[in-house]
């Protein structure tokens, strides 16, 4: 999504990791095992950067599992493609995100990650987590609760694209970009919307006709405003009860 988040400036190195960066990570009991129940490691492994151009893959479909990703800044978006070449965008992650989750069952990417922005990752070798949960079992738990949000994440999608209206459909969409942007402390009324409306038509199983078409209405309803990608969520509390269905 166009979720306003600082871009790595890629003329430079990935910034070095700083102790107190990692030690306040959400997933810091992961990437590094704690042996200590109340304490972080005096000395956290310190994860390689990577910095991700607008348009550029952090992994394609078909990739071998090496490592996972944690999304530092920016936003991407998951696509699948089944072996007629019919591709379905399941997600567009932000800020916080881990990233591929999809390739733990058969060790194989089975979805491409691409970045809708310039963006910035941790490099997180997959191997070495899976040493940190054997040893740490809340790292484990923790491990588990992410991948279980993934599952559910699809399981709502799927709600959304069988039994909601298109209307619905799209409010459910925003008021899913609004909760993100309120968990990263950004507005949640107002924000920029980093997909095209192609993307969103792709993800919400509609055409992009009827996305324009949508996005009028809403607009006529006094529920949102868009200019161009700038989107202002007019009437947070109609729009969250017509995403109830």
């Amino acid at each position: 999504m166009e979720i306003l988040f600082a871009s790595p400036d890629h003329a430079s190195p990935p910034p070095a990791a700083a102790p107190g960066d990692c030690a306040a990570c959400p997933l810091a009991r992961v990437c590094r095992a704690i042996q200590d129940e109340d304490a972080l490691p005096a000395a956290p492994a310190f994860r390689a950067r990577r910095p991700i151009r607008q348009g550029e893959a952090i992994y394609r479909a078909g990739d071998a599992l090496q490592n996972l990703y944690r999304l530092r800044s920016g936003s991407v978006k998951v696509r699948s493609t089944n072996p007629s070449g019919l591709e379905q965008i399941t997600a567009f992650p932000v800020a916080g995100a881990l990233l591929g989750l999809d390739a733990i069952e058969t060790g194989t990417h089975t979805s491409d990650a691409i970045a809708l922005e310039d963006s910035l990752v941790c490099v997180l070798p997959f191997s070495e987590l899976m040493g940190n949960c054997r040893q740490d079992f809340t790292a484990a738990q923790l491990l588990n609760r992410l991948i279980a949000h993934d599952i559910n994440e699809c399981r709502h999608l799927l709600l959304a694209l069988g039994c909601m209206t298109a209307e619905e459909r799209m409010a459910d969409f925003l008021m899913g970009i609004s909760e993100q942007m309120a968990a990263n402390g950004y507005s949640p009324r107002e924000f920029v919307l980093k997909m095209t409306r192609e993307d969103i038509a792709n993800h919400l199983g509609m055409k992009v006709e009827t996305v324009c078409r949508v996005f009028a209405r809403l607009q006529v309803a006094k529920l949102v405003n868009v200019r161009r990608r700038r989107l202002e969520i007019r009437n947070i509390d109609a729009l969250r009860k017509m995403s109830r269905g």
